[in-house]
Formats: C-alpha cells, sequence, structure tokens
C-alpha cells in the first residue's frame, strides 16, 4: 500500500475547468447564478436544474448533522441516468476582490472528476450553459445578454 496516496493535500489543485476571473466586478454572484438558471430554462427546459444547500447559515454541528457536506458546488444539473454536472459560481466581494476556491469546493470537484462526473468553476453564466452543451447536455445555442 502506498501511504502517500492517501494523503490530502493541505493545497489542493482544481484537476477540473476553473474559469478566469472576468474583471465585471459590477455583476454579483448571486445574479450570476440566477441568470444561468434562467438562461436554462429557456435553452434546455427539459434539464433537472436545482442550487445545492450549504453549510453558510447553520453551525458545524447541524450542518453535519443533516447530512450537508462542505465544499458542495452551488448547482446540480440532471439529465438522464448517466448524465449528471456541477458548477460552482464565483463573483467579486464588496471590495471587488474576485472569488476563488475553497480548499473544500476543490476536494469535492475533484472528488467529481475522480468518480467520472463534469464540473466546473465558472464567472461567467453563459459560458457554463455552453460548457453544458459540450458535455452532451441538451442546452440550445443562447444570444448573450447586452
Amino acid at each position: 500500500m502506498n501511504f502517500a496516496d492517501l494523503e490530502t493535500s493541505l493545497k489542493p489543485v482544481p484537476q477540473f475547468f476553473v474559469q478566469a476571473p472576468d474583471k465585471r466586478k459590477d455583476w454579483p454572484e448571486v445574479d450570476r447564478q440566477a441568470t444561468f438558471f434562467s438562461t436554462l430554462r429557456m435553452a434546455a427546459p427539459r434539464l433537472l436544474v436545482f442550487a445545492n444547500a450549504n453549510a453558510g447559515k447553520r453551525s458545524p454541528r447541524m450542518a453535519r448533522k443533516e447530512g450537508i457536506l462542505g465544499g458542495v458546488f452551488d448547482v446540480s444539473i440532471e439529465w438522464t441516468r448517466m448524465l449528471h454536472a456541477y458548477v460552482e459560481f464565483k463573483g467579486y466581494d464588496k471590495s471587488g476582490r474576485a472569488g476563488v476556491l475553497s480548499p473544500n469546493q476543490i476536494d469535492f470537484g475533484n472528488r467529481l472528476v475522480d468518480l467520472g462526473i463534469p464540473c466546473a468553476c465558472f464567472f461567467d453564466p453563459y459560458d457554463a450553459a455552453d460548457w453544458l452543451r459540450e458535455q452532451g447536455f441538451p442546452v440550445a445555442e443562447i444570444r448573450r445578454a447586452a
């Protein structure tokens, strides 16, 4: 047994696509995610798309008790029993700094990669929809809002 294979890196490196910040500091993360949902309602109405609960407003003890896993990506996308994906969105904070993935999010994404489940992190919701199409999801071409 190689014990090095069991170690978790203190600074995990994403093994999945992470989009570079887009410098759109006027577009909050919640609005980016809402744009993604509204875009998919139009371009992919047959997909099952939903936000995932996170432990942000719960005590860590209560979150564990409820089965909430730290680092879970913002959105789950389901199509068939063999086609699932996860998308994380980032934006900018009030001081203008771009959001970054937490170590828990990187670990979660890397675990998805190990399981063969597509996952990625985006600033741009339209690029996220395009990525889903590239993964084989039935997403129509979309026209970006001006």
